[in-house]
């Protein structure tokens, strides 16, 4: 019962935005400190880019387009192949996003005139992230001051919902899709 307690704690903390420490959520390997991950985000801070041209797509989603080896190339490097994640599905159409990082939300109804414009950021580590009782998502955490700054500009908060602009890298879901 004390378990079960603590799990509704954590899924309510997660729920409003406040991060616990890693291996109160997910397993101590998939931490921050796992050295394949920190690899990964060696190799991306070498020979990848860390800046992204803003994109819209026609159903009013914005956001930076990265290079896509940023999924290609660092998810193979994070061992979780053999534990059901996959890349995620972001190259299945013309229009699909590739790898990115979202910028606004179409809800949030803003087409910034900024379209074109490259924007930089920094990477910052790789966690994984429960967004349903079935789905996660390795991620790659990016800060960037920049994208703040936009989303700011247009009378937003700096953050989609608070939580930290990211990449995501891989994708698990319970029945594998």
């Amino acid at each position: 019962m004390r378990f079960f307690k603590l799990l509704l704690l954590a899924t309510a903390l997660i729920t409003v935005g406040i991060k616990l420490p890693c291996d109160f959520i997910i397993a101590s390997e998939h931490c921050a400190q796992n050295p394949l991950w920190q690899e990964a985000i060696n190799y991306a801070k070498e020979n990848l880019p860390m800046e992204g041209e803003l994109k819209i797509k026609s159903s009013g989603f914005v956001y930076l387009k990265v290079d896509d080896d940023y999924i290609h190339t660092l998810f193979p490097m994070l061992g979780l192949k053999a534990e059901g994640f996959k890349e995620p599905p972001y190259f299945r159409t013309k229009e699909a996003p590739g790898a990115h990082i979202s910028v606004f939300y179409e809800d949030e109804h803003i087409v910034p005139t900024e379209i074109g414009q490259y924007f930089h950021f920094e990477l910052k580590q790789i966690t994984i992230i429960k967004t349903s009782k079935d789905t996660s998502y390795a991620i790659l955490q990016v800060e960037s001051p920049e994208l703040e700054k936009l989303r700011e500009e247009y009378g937003l908060s700096p953050k989609l919902f608070g939580h930290e602009f990211h990449i995501s890298l891989a994708k698990k879901t319970k029945h594998g899709h």
